[in-house]
């Protein structure tokens, strides 16, 4: 998307979280942009981020976007990442919305849903952005966008494969748990088979040492092999690792 950042730099001077404009009045003041009469003025009243970005808490993206011109008109409303709370033309953008009609004098609430958006895990702000392509001849051009207030994290990386082997049990002679070395506090699911589905035959996990032991009734379900997975408090899944049973246990495959 082609971005006019010239004819915003007068919004990336103002930008800072969602405290208002200090008054013309004040030391320092930026002068008020006057508003040109027969046109909208596209300007938000709030903006909100999610709590959180990851596989069990999606959004949604929320600004409730007002028309305090005098004149009915419609426009796109964009989203962008931000790592600090101002607005700067490298913030990542994730989503644009269709157009919004909005009557003069009225607001319309704005949402849209990111099922996983294309940025490093990380802290950021909220930024909601309209006509960032400078089609609207609005009353004022420089009020165009805003920084929610505080900041959310999105994480969306997965734990390392975990990995597996076998040990002598310490609480009953001659029988053998499986050791799993993952992250601290990952929930663990052993497997019956390769290929980590089903229902789990084991869960623990991982301790503060990463690793964990599951004892698993190797002769009440047997198998020749074992999967396992982990996963993080925010539901993110590592890649399935497997292992052979231990000698004397495994049932024999099918030629």
């Amino acid at each position: 998307m082609k971005l006019y950042w010239s004819l915003l730099g007068a919004l990336i001077g103002t930008l800072v979280g969602c405290s208002e404009a200090p008054s013309p009045e004040e030391p320092g003041a930026p002068e008020a942009e006057e508003l040109i009469p027969g046109r909208p003025d596209f300007e938000f009243s709030t903006v909100t981020g999610p709590s959180e970005l990851s596989p069990r808490a999606r959004g949604p993206l929320r600004a409730l976007l007002c028309n305090r011109g005098d004149t009915d008109g419609s426009t796109e409303v964009s989203f962008y990442f931000s790592y600090s709370n101002t607005f700067e033309p490298f913030d990542k953008w994730v989503a644009t919305t269709e157009p919004i009609f909005v009557r003069a004098g009225a607001c319309q609430d704005v949402s849209t849903l990111v099922a996983r958006p294309d940025v490093p895990d990380g802290s950021y702000h909220l930024v909601a952005l309209a006509d960032v392509d400078l089609r609207v001849s609005e009353g004022r051009e420089g009020n165009n966008a805003r920084v929610g207030v505080g900041s959310f994290h999105v994480d969306f990386h997965a734990p390392p494969r975990p990995v597996l082997k076998w040990v002598s049990s310490e609480y009953s002679t001659g029988n053998m748990v499986l050791e799993v070395t993952s992250e601290m506090n990952d929930l663990v699911y052993v497997y019956s088979g390769e290929s980590c589905e089903g229902m789990p035959v084991a869960e623990s996990i991982v301790t503060s040492q990463s690793y964990c032991y599951m004892p698993i009734d190797l002769s009440g379900t047997p198998s020749s092999s074992y999967s396992v997975k982990v996963v993080d408090f925010v539901d993110n899944a590592s890649p399935c690792s497997t292992i052979l049973a231990p000698g004397g246990y495994g049932t024999v495959e099918d030629e």
